[in-house]
């Protein structure tokens, strides 16, 4: 009898574990699904703002996987899928053209990427979801 009912538990505990991951799992995709403006470049540990023209930079991730942006004044549309498993976003614009863009960390408030962009490769672009 000892032996059913601590099986009984451990089944009870383990499928309680993974029941409440799931949650935690996909809130963190849907973290993506935000209004991310531009706040700071880090290249190794030094940090430098935005300039002038990118006062105001966003990028608009939907749930419906559009999304909108703003580029030193350059509005610009298109869709994008999120690939979860190879942590990355590639975006696609109106004209076809693809940038992608991996997702070093995600959080509530925050947001780091790392473009698959030759000039910038080293370069981590630090979103909030706060207008400073």
């Amino acid at each position: 009898m000892k032996i059913y009912i601590w099986t009984l538990i451990i089944t009870n505990f383990l499928i309680l574990s993974i029941v409440d991951k799931t949650p935690i799992q996909q809130s963190e995709t849907n973290m993506l699904f935000n209004t991310w403006f531009l706040d700071t470049y880090k290249i190794e540990s030094m940090e430098f703002p935005p300039n002038k023209r990118e006062k105001g930079d966003y990028i608009l991730f939907k749930e419906d996987m559009t999304y909108t942006s703003t580029s030193e004044g350059k509005e610009e549309e298109g869709t994008f899928i999120l690939n979860t498993s190879g942590g990355y976003v590639l975006m696609i614009d109106e004209k076809g053209d693809k940038i992608k863009a991996y997702i070093i960390s995600i959080s509530k408030n925050s947001l780091v990427l790392k473009y698959d962009i030759d000039e910038i490769s080293d370069v981590e672009v630090h979103y909030n979801n706060l207008i400073k």
